[in-house]
């Protein structure tokens, strides 16, 4: 597809959507796990621990205090990488990056995005939520997109539909990374260290047997 004719598709993000499914061969995380620690048991489908996205601070808040005390580096964000929730539409237009992914092309003026404050050309997209319907319910999860092809990408951020979230808004909560993020730690995570976006992105994720896997 064109360069121009995706920087449309990635301005507009209305088209309904039954819910997105990733493939095996296309990704194979979701949302942060606690690092060094099992994963959460097995829950039914639209409920329980991770099964609705809302932000990194209600996140993390799911997790006991003393961990987060011991273990400060694992409930943050790597560094110059933030967290936005942005109605839709967007006001982004985005291009494929060069080793994958997408970035910021520029914003719309006066879009959602510009209004934000927050959001600059260059940035790459390190995150986005997306949902999946299911049995009667839905699940609104992190799909880590640095390296996901574009399509796949807007097709994640076009899922998160008004029927898909619980205060039935047309949002979608979108995490990027500064030109400068570092890729590698910094020293250990677990002993003062800071994490870096690759140590991250391997942090998301999904159990084998997830049915986001799954089309």
């Amino acid at each position: 597809m064109p360069t121009a004719l995706r920087s449309i598709l990635s301005l507009l993000l209305v088209a309904p959507s039954a819910g997105f499914r990733c493939a095996p061969a296309a990704i194979r995380t979701g949302y942060p796990a606690a690092a060094r620690q099992p994963l959460p048991p097995a829950m039914e489908f639209g409920k329980g621990f991770g099964s609705y996205y809302s932000g990194w601070i209600d996140f993390v808040k799911e997790y006991p205090q003393e961990d987060r005390d011991a273990y400060p580096a694992l409930f943050e964000l790597p560094k110059d990488c933030y967290e936005v929730k942005l109605d839709k539409p967007l006001g982004i237009a985005f291009e494929e990056g060069s080793d994958g992914g997408v970035v910021v092309q520029y914003l719309v003026e006066g879009g959602n995005a510009e209004q934000s404050g927050v959001i600059s050309a260059g940035d790459a997209l390190l995150a986005t939520t997306a949902c999946m319907g299911r049995d009667g319910t839905f699940e609104r999860k992190v799909i880590p997109s640095r390296f996901l092809d574009f399509d796949t990408i807007m097709g994640a951020i076009g899922s998160n539909e008004p029927k898909f979230s619980k205060t039935r808004t047309n949002d979608v909560i979108l995490q990027f990374a500064r030109p400068g993020a570092p890729m590698e730690n910094e020293g250990d995570p677990y002993d003062g260290g800071s994490r870096g976006v690759k140590d991250y992105l391997k942090s998301l994720e999904f159990p084998k047997d997830s049915p986001w896997l799954k089309r």
